[in-house]
């Protein structure tokens, strides 16, 4: 999406000040549910469910949810933590069966399938009431959970991409460490200078992947996943078919593993593993990277290279949402304002869990790793694209992209072809979607 200044500049401005707090007291409306007393009456013992995908989110979610009861003593809070692979799976069933979480994690990918179905509560008139201030998160996030002008859910953290890379494979190699100089040249060059096939090593892992991948590379190169305003695919513009083609090339040239090695073994694996020495990668993947043994105290992060176009990159925000037919909506809703809460965000920050979409708490999140070089994923937000999910075509053709991306990485089409292929299927998709 060729909106990097358009957005750059409203996300700096937005990271770089603090708004008026939202009150995060008990709600006064009075509101009551078949099953739980008026708020601020007497109030019976309740337990609320709350549905998280990253188990190296789960110490701080455990944390946020004790906190919450100090305040709210009638109301515990049950973590579930389900793996990202199992996540969506759950909630695809459970939804249309009514039996969605209380209160669940949202990713903005997945958002318009489930606001849609009306499959999540409407906090529309929480927000008009001012019980929570939208304006009090980074990155315009807010915007990312409305729908046809309802608003769905509360801002979580924001993510963006870094290029992770293995110290120890650089110093043995004698090459020095990335920096924000790097362009994708230097990239290639170096991933060649560190691979060591016959012995499993090597220098990049050029995955086939959207977000934490090759849609960097197009916007850095110049290209776009979507025009400005999501009405056609950018997946044939030469620029974003040089992008792919680079990527693609430094499988060709055994500086990365084939498609095959990274369908079995994943790259991230590959890099916990010691086996890659660089890694394109989410902030919200730190902990992940941290929790290797064979790593740990051995990595760092960099800036994304740059392209023909600058620094291309990817930001996207998680939400939380509350189930349309939830038991304990009035709970739920308490649970949900204190989530979305400077004292929630805090929490998040110094147990270094993920970025905080609250303004004003980011620092903590990068001291809370001081060894690492967290800062490049706030400093990389202000020139980030947001993620292309805002559109009912969207779970359409990202379903089908990866279909036909595999087949491009897998050699059994031209890259070229293939990129021309997505894109005829996302323009079709947005046709049938209007």
């Amino acid at each position: 999406m060729n909106l990097r200044k358009k957005w750059g500049t409203a996300v700096a401005a937005l990271l770089a000040s603090s708004l008026a707090l939202a009150g995060c007291g008990q709600s006064n409306d009075g509101g009551k549910t078949a099953d739980s007393e008026p708020a601020g009456g007497s109030q019976k013992s309740v337990t609320i469910s709350y549905a998280i995908w990253d188990k190296n989110q789960q110490p701080a979610m455990e944390a946020i949810a004790k906190a919450f009861t100090g305040q709210h003593p009638n109301i515990e809070v049950k973590i579930d933590a389900i793996p990202w692979g199992e996540y969506w799976t759950k909630m695809s069933a459970a939804a249309p069966a009514g039996t969605l979480p209380d209160v669940f994690w949202m990713h903005g990918g997945q958002f318009i399938k489930y606001a849609s179905g009306q499959f999540l509560e409407p906090i529309t008139d929480k927000v008009q009431a001012g019980e929570i201030d939208l304006n009090n998160y980074a990155s315009n996030l807010g915007s990312i959970y409305t729908m046809d002008g309802q608003n769905y859910g509360v801002p979580k953290d924001f993510d963006t991409i870094g290029l992770a890379y293995n110290k120890e494979l650089f110093d043995q190699a004698g090459i020095a460490y990335p920096n924000d100089t790097w362009d994708y040249a230097k990239l290639a060059e170096v991933a060649g200078q560190l691979s060591q096939p016959d012995k499993g090593i090597y220098g990049f892992g050029a995955k086939m992947d959207t977000q934490a991948g090759y849609w960097n590379d197009m916007l850095a190169y110049g290209g776009h996943i979507l025009n400005a305003d999501m009405t056609k695919s950018g997946y044939d513009e030469p620029a974003s078919i040089e992008a792919l083609k680079a990527r693609y090339q430094m499988i060709l040239d055994k500086a990365s593993p084939t498609h095959q090695q990274m369908t079995d073994t994943d790259s991230v694996e590959m890099f916990k593993s010691g086996k890659l020495a660089m890694i394109f990668d989410g902030s919200w993947d730190n902990g992940n990277l941290a929790s290797s043994d064979i790593i740990k105290g051995k990595y760092n992060w960099a800036p994304l290279p740059k392209g023909k176009a600058g620094r291309g990159n990817i930001i996207n925000g998680l939400g939380n949402v509350m189930s349309a037919k939830g038991k304990h909506k009035e709970e739920s809703w308490q649970f949900l304002k204190f989530l979305g809460s400077k004292e929630a965000a805090e929490i998040t920050a110094q147990m270094g869990a993920a970025i905080p979409a609250f303004q004003g708490t980011q620092d903590a999140w990068v001291k809370s790793k001081p060894e690492l070089n967290l800062q490049v994923f706030i400093d990389q937000a202000a020139d980030a694209t947001p993620y292309p999910s805002g559109s009912k075509s969207y779970p359409v053709w990202f379903a089908k992209e990866g279909e036909i991306m595999s087949q491009a990485w897998g050699g059994a089409i031209s890259i070229e072809e293939g990129a021309k292929k997505v894109a005829e299927m996302m323009n079709q998709a947005i046709a049938d979607a209007k």
